[in-house]
């Protein structure tokens, strides 16, 4: 029996938080069409991961990289919207081809 493609949803450096995608576009790289395709998919990715890098500090802090929780902590309201926002969008393309595997939302509610 053939397992559906799944669409994760985790956040990562230099990701948007469909796994995998180019955070420089916000262009999903999943190999499902209906969702690497889908401009308001990359419009809300792209936005997720410019505001996922600003958490991040180079050469600051004593450390070569340093991640501001206090910072996500203080947007996780905002962050919680794109993602939702995110699978929403994604149930509504979904023709029943593929699964999406949250791994963020819970995790930031958690903050």
């Amino acid at each position: 029996m053939n397992e559906k493609p799944s669409v994760r949803i985790q956040l990562d450096y230099l990701q948007g938080p469909i796994w995998i995608s180019d955070a420089a576009t916000g262009e999903p790289m999943t190999g499902i069409e209906t969702v690497d395709h889908d401009p308001v998919l990359r419009e809300l990715n792209h936005r997720a991961a410019q505001l996922f890098a600003s958490y991040y500090d180079f050469d600051t802090q004593g450390v070569p990289c340093w991640f501001d929780h206090e910072k996500e902590k203080a947007e996780k309201e905002i962050m919680l919207e794109l993602i939702g926002c995110i699978v929403q969008r994604l149930q509504e393309i979904n023709d029943g081809s593929f699964t999406v595997e949250d791994l963020e939302t819970e995790r930031l509610r958690s903050l």
